[in-house]
């Protein structure tokens, strides 16, 4: 049986990390300037790196924060999300990536959107190198549209609350931006801890076990805004089969609850 904590804050805020300090430094940056107070952080570190711990340290005198992490035994991010889960005190929970930089409101509107039986799906701007160099080096926390439209950064429409009027089509989720009730979680009884490769699943899997729960999407694109980092991509095509593969088995079963996830959880 689980047993979480009352609530005691309007939000948490689950950061996945994996190796990039000086990214995580930009969040953390961008997560102190929120307009809406009441929350709390959790790092998800799915490595061992001291490095990290002197970054949180700086940081714990501006929002509390719990750090979570595991030694670095490959892509296990799944179940460091179910650990930020379960040590939450909220039962509104927003997850991002460690290198989305997020906008003032973005926790506000989270707040503000998230409830039982429903899912928020959102999406993100794509800076380009030059900007991000600025923002990581801490010349900016937040980029300018004028900025973002001259060095040339990708979705920048993202980022126009506005233009929600205009594009009303719900996409699929994605894992660096979404909102989620706590009980709605536990339901389908977390991420599913059978996924190990990087690029492709978790958040395709929950969605489609969501939904089967009688969980739905609910957009807030273009209202919880964030600023994902320019950064190299490796190819992860093989890595990317390997998780498509075993989602296509996933699809073929009625049931929406994994079987290694939330309850499996050993500690």
């Amino acid at each position: 049986m689980l047993i979480f904590y009352l609530c005691a804050v309007k939000a948490t805020l689950i950061i996945s990390v994996y190796k990039d300090v000086s990214a995580l430094h930009a969040v953390l940056r961008s997560v102190a300037l929120q307009k809406e107070t009441d929350f709390e952080v959790i790092i998800s570190q799915d490595c061992d790196d001291p490095c990290f711990d002197e970054l949180i340290e700086t940081f714990r005198a501006s929002f509390p924060i719990k750090h979570l992490q595991q030694p670095d035994q490959g892509f296990l991010k799944t179940r460091m999300l179910n650990k930020a889960i379960r040590a939450s005190e909220s039962d509104r929970l927003i997850f991002i990536d460690g290198d989305c930089v997020l906008h003032p409101r973005f926790i506000q509107q989270y707040v503000r959107y998230i409830q039982e039986g429903r899912f928020c799906i959102s999406r993100r701007v794509n800076l380009d190198a030059e900007t991000s160099r600025k923002i990581r080096s801490g010349e900016q926390t937040v980029p300018g549209y004028l900025e973002m439209i001259r060095n040339k950064s990708t979705s920048v429409e993202e980022s126009f609350p506005l233009w929600s009027l205009l594009q009303r089509k719900l996409v699929p989720l994605l894992g660096s931006n979404m909102g989620w009730f706590k009980a709605d979680l536990v339901k389908i009884n977390g991420f599913d801890e059978t996924y190990v490769t990087p690029g492709f699943g978790e958040d395709t899997d929950i969605e489609f076990r969501a939904r089967k729960a009688g969980i739905v999407p609910f957009s807030t694109r273009y209202k919880t805004i964030q600023y994902h980092l320019f950064h190299e991509r490796p190819n992860r095509e093989n890595l990317v089969k390997i998780s498509k593969d075993l989602f296509a088995e996933r699809q073929k079963r009625a049931d929406y609850r994994c079987q290694f996830g939330l309850e499996t959880l050993e500690n």
